[in-house]
């Protein structure tokens, strides 16, 4: 095989080209990361003559697997035997598959999913807790699991260890778990790695067997490793210590999935004799966007000291827009989204970033109005939340009774006697007798076969659905409030939200922001239009084939990871939303520092253009809240930043149809000229 190393700058080739040992490669945001991890394994099979099957490499997605599989197949189309590539799962997966005798499990064993998994504790928890409690505590307690098996502690020690009920009811019910999933001779997703860990860490001879297997272990996106992980790829290596680690500790930002910043950070601890290797030249932003973010980073205390260096010139400056509130800043950020697509930069060049996905709400709405499709990654779209989903059949009841779709979606919601048979029963007489669900749930006689529970709720729902109607004409938003207070929605936001604070007020905010959204509209439009308003706001699902698949991507800072876009809008760079003020809440110290690599990330997404954005105020709790620039602002040295403030009156929102309209003028003048 030949090599071609050419394509390759000094330090990239000097982590490709260095030999036996441990070996740590610090690769910054748009250094080639990928090409060094591909091309060091195939300089290993090219040069040293490994064979790819003693080589094995970890990924953390099936995607990132596969790609940088096809990447080698392209450098040797021939490629025979090939590198193991896998990520920690699935390569756990194929040794319990060999293993299995060795971890009590039998050889055809089923792999529980997360709906399983919560199956089999919800069974345990109504045993031992009680039917309350097991609806309340199910997800605690299984994160609680997750938690103990990834720090290998057994339930015998979780329960000697436990300081109060809770952690109490958690341990007995881990213990319970393990006992039934043995029972099941079953395998949770956490299984895949904490039973071979665990078998190689106590079995010498399967351990040996094992490290004999490979020759090389590379890990890319080390930096993303939790203790678990850690453990399963430190029982691989054997005494040579060929390992290779891949990936960049100021951009380790899933520590909420149990990632570990300090694994890489004690790199040079755990092998002391390794090599390090720091990739700095960065090929994918201009030098205004890279020398800003890393002013940022460099504020942070712990991390390996390195400074991007961009290769493509000195490119525009980072721009700052301050906004009276947050729908001037929505308006104008999709305005200049809309521009650029007229003046030819396709929507898939262009993304706008938010911290926290709830963020998406006025975006959403513009993007609608302007007739703009796109996608959201990392967060659910507002208008796909299960809230708002609720809160629309409302209000969709409210204007159109005859939505038999949007009834249906809330006749047990809240819980008012109404099972699934009893509302496809609903349904079926509402087709059979061609009678509006509404006229069925109104007709005594047709209701006579409903539980009286179902009665009962079936008249209260009626009722409020026509006391709110009766204010559409005067209020829109007073209505959609006074049914949802009438039916007491807020008990079932409490219910789904299990106890946990923190989801219960997102889902609060959640739906005032529609409130706000309809006044907001009513007081553009005037009362009485709201289904106007409503088909406005409805996608139409054939967009993406009309525009050639061709959308705007809105995501979240953790979701743009990975990714890059000549144009970024990040938006809401404010104080408590960057840094996020729950994350300084937990642990301001490892909080702040979280939350700093976080603004890193976002920015260094940006190739070319890099516009940030705040608002003076924004609505919170159903109060408007006033609001600072992010601190992570202030670190970045005056010059860099073009600052401007823009204060003007909300104009009103431009519908899909005057979009399409402007856009159709342009072009005929496009066509005149």
């Amino acid at each position: 095989m030949r090599l071609d190393l050419s394509l390759l700058n000094e330090h990239q080739r000097e982590a490709v080209e260095y030999g036996d040992g441990p070996l740590l490669v610090l690769a910054g945001a748009g250094t080639g990361k990928t090409r060094v991890i591909t091309y060091r394994m195939a300089h290993l099979m090219a040069r040293r003559s490994v064979p790819g099957d003693r080589i094995l490499g970890f990924t953390f997605t099936n995607k990132a697997a596969r790609e940088m599989r096809e990447r080698l197949e392209r450098m040797y189309p021939d490629l025979d035997p090939s590198p193991l590539l896998s990520t920690f799962h699935s390569f756990g997966l194929q040794f319990l598959r060999e293993e299995y005798r060795h971890c009590g499990i039998r050889s055809r064993f089923p792999i529980y999913d997360d709906s399983d998994t919560r199956s089999v504790l919800l069974e345990i928890l109504r045993e031992i807790g009680g039917l309350n409690a097991a609806e309340k505590d199910v997800d605690t307690v299984r994160a609680q699991i997750s938690r103990w098996k990834m720090n290998f502690i057994s339930p015998e020690v979780a329960l000697d260890n436990s300081v109060d009920d809770l952690e109490e009811l958690q341990a007995r019910a881990y213990l319970r778990y393990k006992d039934k999933m043995r029972g099941f001779n079953a395998v949770d997703f956490d299984d895949l790695i904490h039973l071979p860990v665990l078998l190689l860490e106590n079995n010498p001879e399967v351990r040996s067997r094992w490290q004999q297997k490979f020759d090389h272990l590379l890990i890319d996106e080390y930096q993303d490793t939790n203790s678990a992980q850690y453990r399963f790829a430190r029982a691989l290596v054997d005494d040579r210590q060929n390992l290779c680690v891949v990936g960049d500790d100021d951009q380790s930002i899933y520590a909420f999935r149990g990632a570990e910043v300090e694994k890489i950070l004690s790199f040079n601890k755990d092998f002391p004799t390794a090599h390090v290797v720091t990739l700095e030249s960065n090929y994918r932003s201009v030098s205004s966007i890279l020398d800003a973010a890393n002013e940022v980073i460099a504020k942070n205390p712990r991390r390996h000291s390195k400074r991007l260096v961009s290769m493509r010139g000195a490119g525009d400056p980072i721009r700052l827009s301050i906004y009276d509130g947050e729908q001037e800043e929505a308006s104008s950020v999709v305005s200049m989204v809309h521009k650029s697509r007229q003046m030819g930069l396709s929507l898939a060049k262009q993304a706008i970033l938010l911290r926290s996905a709830i963020q998406a709400r006025p975006f959403e709405e513009k993007l609608r109005f302007y007739d703009i499709p796109y996608t959201i990654i990392g967060g659910r779209s507002y208008f796909d939340r299960r809230e708002i989903k609720d809160a629309l059949s409302f209000l969709r009841a409210l204007v159109f009774p005859e939505d038999d779709i949007a009834l249906l979606r809330i006749l047990n919601v809240p819980k008012r006697g109404f099972g699934k048979a009893a509302r496809e029963v609903i349904d079926e007489i509402s087709r059979n007798r061609g009678l509006s669900v509404q006229a069925v749930l109104e007709n005594d006689e047709l209701m006579s076969a409903a539980s009286p529970a179902g009665q009962k709720g079936a008249i209260k729902l009626m009722t409020a659905l026509k006391e709110s109607r009766a204010e559409l004409n005067h209020d829109g938003k007073f209505a959609l409030v006074k049914v949802l207070e009438q039916v007491d929605y807020d008990s079932h936001l409490k219910e789904i939200s299990a106890g946990d604070a923190a989801d219960l007020e997102a889902r609060r905010t959640a739906v005032e922001g529609l409130y706000e959204s309809v006044a907001r509209f009513e007081g553009n439009h005037g009362q009485g239009k709201l289904d106007q308003w409503l088909r406005e706001i409805s996608l139409d699902s054939d967009k993406d084939a009309e525009n050639g698949g061709e959308v705007l991507t809105l995501m979240t800072f953790h979701g743009a990871k990975g990714l890059e876009f000549p144009v970024v809008h990040l938006v809401g760079v404010e104080d408590g939303l960057i840094p996020h003020r729950r994350a300084i809440a937990e642990d301001p110290e490892k909080g702040e520092e979280e939350e700093r690599r976080l603004m890193y990330v976002a920015m260094t997404r940006a190739m070319d253009q890099l516009h940030m954005s705040m608002a003076r105020t924004r609505r919170r709790a159903g109060r408007d809240m006033e609001c600072e620039e992010s601190r992570f602002l202030a670190e970045i040295p005056e010059g860099m930043i073009l600052k401007e403030e823009i204060r003007e009156e909300d104009r009103p929102p431009v519908t899909g149809e005057e979009a399409r309209s402007r856009l159709a003028q342009l072009r005929q003048q496009l066509a005149d000229q």
